[in-house]
């Protein structure tokens, strides 16, 4: 069954939503829209909630419009790994699939549009619009998974952590990182777990622990509180990162799907 439930969701208010320019419905026509608005529900996520559980029934689809939801795969032992971040106009579920595939889980507190699955397939089928963003939807997170697996790939666990925390850098600010200055220095302030972003990263939260602290050892960031890091040396955080990030950069700050 899907964890999210209908009694603890609000009608939605599409003239409010905050990707309503940028995401999906901006390719919807006005009468779309209208449709979508009255279909859906506005729901509000904690921290770890579970949004979607791999093998349920798909009953319900949904559109990111705040905060990070993570993408987890479970395997038949009962194991989990974070395979990637679902963001802001991010769509989770898959439309004509009947089983959910992958499990969802709130990263961050977030806020979603629900919207019924076959309703939303009966919206795709009238509105060439609406299937045409959705196209586009699907292709983007497409090409933030392959950003993702340039920066995993040939990648020891330091340069993992240093590309990671360098794209979040260079992105300035994303819903995962907050990054803030203060006398000329700059700080990032981590919004996943510890233990999230190392199965993100492919590692054990301590293998993380022992990259963040050799970084730091190098002189390239300094680790305050579990999830504050100072950064002091932006080009030796980029040559402890590896090979070239330029595919990944190129992405933008979103390449995490």
């Amino acid at each position: 069954m899907n964890v999210i439930s209908i009694r603890h969701s609000a009608s939605c208010h599409c003239s409010e939503c905050p990707v309503l320019q940028t995401g999906l419905c901006s390719h919807a026509d006005a009468q779309t829209r209208i449709e979508i608005s009255r279909a859906a529900r506005h729901v509000r996520v904690r921290r770890g909630q579970s949004i979607m559980i791999q093998g349920d029934s798909a009953r319900d689809l949904a559109l990111v419009t705040s905060g990070v939801v993570k993408t987890v795969h479970m395997t038949e032992s009962g194991d989990t790994q974070v395979l990637g971040l679902q963001f802001t106009g991010h769509f989770l579920g898959r439309v004509f699939e009947p089983v959910i595939r992958l499990s969802y889980e709130a990263a961050t507190e977030a806020t979603l549009c629900l919207l019924n699955r076959h309703a939303f397939e009966a919206l795709l089928s009238r509105s060439p619009g609406l299937e045409h963003g959705y196209l586009l939807a699907t292709l983007e997170q497409m090409d933030s998974m392959r950003a993702w697996m340039c920066l995993l790939r040939g990648r020891m666990a330091r340069e993992r952590v240093a590309a990671y925390l360098y794209l979040r850098l260079d992105s300035r600010n994303s819903a995962d990182a907050i990054v803030t200055t203060s006398g000329g220095r700059s700080f990032l302030e981590l919004r996943l777990g510890r233990t999230d972003l190392a199965s993100l990263l492919d590692m054990s939260p301590e293998t993380l622990c022992r990259c963040l602290h050799s970084l730091a050892d190098q002189g390239a960031v300094h680790v305050g509180a579990p999830n504050h890091i100072e950064i002091r040396d932006a080009r030796r955080l980029l040559t402890c990162a590896g090979p070239s990030l330029d595919g990944v950069l190129k992405a933008g700050a979103r390449a995490v799907v």
